[in-house]
């Protein structure tokens, strides 16, 4: 029969851990914008693996990025009330606002995807070493 069009303005709780993880990412931008502003050109200029951090070198683009995406976070965090209730639009621009964060941040997390890697398979070759294993394996030869 007939059904009432949804009405955009249509608000719905967000999730506390949504809530929680909104406000991390909008310090997170905080934190790229402030590294961008004092280290960029450093970060472009050092050496390759800093480079990785402004993705490739380019910081004033990282900056970009990061900065429209902490003011996205900052307006929706004030007309969502803390990002406690959000219409269907407003999620939509969350949604755009978080993927503006995480390409500003995709350096960084790279980053810190390769020293946690390089730490983990250190551990693990350290441990098969204090085992014996290793040494087992290379005497059978």
């Amino acid at each position: 029969m007939l059904r009432k069009a949804p009405d955009p303005e249509d608000r719905h709780l967000v999730p506390p851990t949504t809530r929680r993880l909104l406000w991390v990412v909008c310090v997170l931008d905080a934190m790229v914008l402030v590294w961008m502003i004092a280290m960029g050109e450093w970060l472009d200029s050092t050496s390759r693996i800093t480079s990785v951090i402004t993705l490739g070198g380019h910081h004033l683009i990282v900056l970009g990025i990061a900065l429209a995406g902490f003011l996205l976070l900052a307006v929706l965090a004030a007309i969502t009330r803390g990002f406690a209730v959000a219409s269907s639009v407003q999620y939509t621009a969350i949604a755009v606002a978080g993927v503006l964060s995480v390409v500003a941040l995709a350096g960084v997390m790279s980053v810190i995807g390769l020293v946690v890697g390089a730490i983990l398979l250190a551990a693990l070759l350290f441990r098969s070493l204090a085992s014996g294993r290793i040494g087992v394996m290379l005497r059978g030869r």
